[in-house]
């Protein structure tokens, strides 16, 4: 289970302040496409923008499954280019997702479902939690926007490799 910030061939850490000069640093790549041999004998599950890219590398060079994501838009920007994301944005969009990513994986290393069945499920999850959470919090004006976000979040979600992967105890 993977948890980073990524692209399409990458997987990097997070941001961080300088300790002395205050600014934004990227944290460098850990794991490229052309390293994916680490995957080998392995089940993936890896929540990071567009690690659906890592897929292909990672199956063939041996792993088992893979389950990648797409966009995860936190940052949204206006016509002009200027970030509008906010802190209530990210909060909510990011407790909705954990929420999703925990009750999915519970299902699935408690044995009771495939790793396909398991990834059905979270996107039946997203689905039901949007529409409970836009009915909800009737008064956050970003409720829409956030529904968006996960709903886009589940539309990019595929499981790739081999059928019936359970968790073995």
């Amino acid at each position: 289970v993977i948890f980073a910030h990524g692209g399409s061939n990458y997987l990097r850490g997070g941001e961080y302040v300088h300790r002395i000069t205050r600014e934004m640093v990227e944290a460098q790549k850990f794991l490229t496409a052309t390293e994916s041999d680490v995957f080998r004998g392995k089940v993936v599950f890896c929540l990071s923008c567009d690690s659906n890219g890592l897929a292909r590398a990672s199956l063939d060079s041996g792993a088992h499954a893979f389950v990648g994501f797409g966009d995860v838009p936190f940052n949204r920007y206006d016509a002009n280019g200027n970030q509008i994301t906010n802190h209530e944005f990210e909060l909510h969009s990011q407790q909705l997702i954990a929420r999703a990513i925990n009750a999915t994986i519970e299902r699935f290393v408690t044995g009771r479902v495939t790793l396909a069945e398991a990834v059905a499920f979270l996107k039946l999850w997203i689905c039901q939690d949007v529409v409970r959470f836009v009915d909800k919090f009737q008064k956050l004006k970003q409720r829409r926007e956030i529904a968006a976000l996960l709903l886009r979040v589940k539309g990019g979600v595929l499981y790739q490799g081999e059928p019936d992967v359970r968790f073995a105890k």
